[in-house]
């Protein structure tokens, strides 16, 4: 019989893993090779209290192990599931997310899969050419030495989205055989907004403004998007839309891609009434204001128009989502092209403690 680690890894999500993870254990407890992992990737929402309060049986058993890290000041999807998986023991180790149900006897299935396709399996919701389930993406099982052979997630996808895609593409690559969770029993989630997606993310907390710009009429014109930073540096990202390609989540972000030299990047400066955008590459763009209570500019250099997108509209949360999947997709596509290794410089490394000993710091190298 297999030993299965299931990794949840939780920043500032407590009220969704309060619900997903008691159930998880009780249903799949029963497993007599059963290992639960949960990485607190240093929560501030009262995770810790809530874990001794709530599932220290769970503790005491073995069944689960609690680990908390101190260091990241915001949530790295790839550095926390490589650090979460590192610290899994069992021979097959897998990911279900903080608001994903795992699906009662979930890991009977997973050994069951791994008996009859062998040790190269991977179960996931993942396609090669599609992603039939977005908000499930992240519900993965390979087993230990395949996942530490390809060097884990790939850490240079700072930014959010398709980790877990170029990740099962990096397995499949090297052997692995997919098995698709075709169950819905197995499918179970709690939905959210994007807020609560992003919100703990570096971007959506470096970024102080958004631009679109527009045509007269107040429509997109041209994909272009300008974030500004609070550190006075911006990037410019013309994007490229393909609306054949809407459905296809794998290739583009509902058929959005940033091309080739499609990312300018500098600083900028604010003047009365207007931005002064300086270029690395020498030109400079000044946006005047045209509407201050509409937060519009009109460009002195082309005439062109730029609205600000309130951070509360839902379109703003959508276009730093689009930037995310639309520059880890590009580094997906450059990882399928060739067979340079991920994280040469290493992967997963922290320092974590386990079950409330703040006295006893572990490294994971």
């Amino acid at each position: 019989m297999n030993k299965i680690s299931i990794c949840t890894v939780c920043m500032n999500r407590l009220k969704h893993l309060a619900k997903t993870l008691p159930v998880n254990i009780r249903e799949n407890m029963h497993y007599p090779g059963i290992e639960f992992v949960l990485l607190d990737y240093n929560s501030k929402d009262g995770l810790s209290n809530w874990v001794r309060s709530n599932l220290s049986q769970y503790i005491s058993s073995g069944i689960l192990k609690y680990y908390k890290t101190t260091e990241p000041q915001y949530f790295d999807l790839s550095h926390s599931k490589n650090m979460a998986l590192k610290l899994a023991s069992g021979n097959i180790i897998g990911l279900v997310d903080a608001d994903n149900y795992a699906g009662p006897a979930y890991v009977d299935w997973v050994n069951e899969s791994f008996n009859q396709h062998g040790e190269k399996t991977i179960t996931t919701t993942l396609m090669k050419d599609s992603i039939p389930f977005r908000d499930q993406g992240g519900k993965l099982c390979f087993s230990n030495d395949a996942f530490r052979s390809v060097n884990g997630f790939d850490e240079s996808m700072i930014v959010y989205g398709i980790e877990d895609v170029d990740l099962v593409n990096r397995l499949e690559k090297a052997g692995g055989k997919r098995v698709f969770i075709d169950q819905d029993k197995y499918r179970q989630y709690i939905g959210h907004s994007n807020v609560e997606r992003l919100v703990n993310h570096r971007l959506p907390n470096d970024v102080d403004a958004i631009l679109m710009r527009v045509s007269e009429e107040g429509t997109d014109n041209s994909g272009r998007i300008l974030y500004l930073l609070r550190d006075h540096s911006f990037f410019e990202v013309s994007y490229a839309f393909d609306s054949s390609a809407h459905e296809d989540w794998v290739n583009s972000f509902a058929g959005w891609s940033i091309p080739p030299n499609g990312q300018k990047e500098g600083t900028f400066d604010q003047e009365n009434k207007g931005i002064l955008l300086k270029f690395k590459e020498g030109q400079t763009l000044r946006l005047q204001e045209k509407d201050s209570k509409a937060m519009s500019y009109r460009a002195a250099n082309d005439n062109s128009s730029w609205q600000c997108i309130p951070k509360d509209d839902a379109m703003y949360y959508v276009v730093l989502m689009a930037y995310g999947e639309c520059v880890n997709r590009n580094k997906f596509m450059e990882n399928d092209k060739n067979d340079k290794s991920v994280n040469q410089d290493g992967w997963g490394k922290g320092t974590v403690y386990l079950n409330f000993d703040m006295t006893n710091p572990i490294g994971i190298v």
